[in-house]
């Protein structure tokens, strides 16, 4: 983090870190440091991010803590919950095995099948769950600087795992493959989570997506380091059931369908 440079600072939209301006300080910027990364902590990321970039002060204050709480944002939005994406095609009684509670196949059954029934949840749609205030102007230069910011602090090494089947792809697998580079644990999900009957689904791909071996299954994300903590510890619990690595074969699944 010490590293980090944000393009945006030296556009002089903020006071240089030289201190250099024609204006004195403000009393937030005269306060100690300890009192600016309590602030920080108070706020929410987006508050906390728009008062970063007000000066090189407030800058310091907070880029050592913003990894982490990004972290507390971003990786909720996934945590244990069971991920489907399920095609309108998909017959009556149709769902993945083990997926539904007593109650649930109730439900479905009265929803008329599990596209219907599903259709009744609020969907997934937010990127990283982190969003400029409304009140700055879309591709003004304080909004591409939040913007840069969120996505230069975002987790970075990350790692998806199937809770209900203890397997986990890892992102470094995937974008460590030429071809899929510019990928990463999006496409490695939708690859694994896709439910219908039907096969067709518009690509020349002619492998069975339609029945993705994750779909249903609850997953959560977080950071390689803190996965592979997870594996030393639990390694030595002859209690726990070992985690299974099928990052290979999401490697060769993706390529397959790209190369189709």
């Amino acid at each position: 983090m010490e590293n980090i440079e944000i393009d945006g600072f030296d556009r002089g939209i903020i006071r240089p870190r030289d201190g250099s301006s024609k204006y004195p300080k403000s009393k937030i910027e005269q306060l100690s440091y300890d009192i600016h990364l309590s602030i920080f902590k108070a706020l929410q990321v987006e508050d906390a991010v728009s008062l970063a970039i007000t000066c090189w002060v407030m800058w310091d204050a907070i880029k050592n803590i913003l990894p982490t709480a990004m972290e507390a944002v971003v990786f909720p939005l996934a945590a244990q919950h069971r991920i489907i994406c399920v095609g309108d095609y998909v017959l009556k009684d149709d769902y993945p095995p083990g997926m539904l509670t007593e109650e649930e196949l109730v439900e479905v059954s009265e929803a008329g099948d599990l596209y219907l029934w599903t259709h009744r949840f609020e969907y997934w749609n937010k990127d990283n769950g982190i969003f400029p205030p409304a009140a700055m102007v879309p591709w003004s230069p304080d909004w591409c600087i939040f913007q840069e910011i969120v996505e230069k602090n975002l987790p970075q090494v990350l790692v998806i795992r199937n809770l209900s089947k203890k397997e986990y792809i890892r992102e470094s697998g995937i974008t460590a493959e030429p071809d899929l580079e510019e990928m990463g644990i999006t496409q490695a999900i939708i690859s694994r989570i896709c439910w219908s009957h039907d096969p067709s689904s518009s690509m020349a791909y002619q492998g069975d997506i339609h029945r993705g071996t994750w779909a249903g299954d609850r997953i959560d994300i977080m950071c390689e380091n803190q996965h592979n903590a997870i594996l030393m510890a639990e390694s030595k619990d002859p209690s726990k059931a070992p985690w299974k690595d099928v990052t290979e074969a999401c490697v060769q699944m993706l390529l397959d369908i790209w190369s189709a």
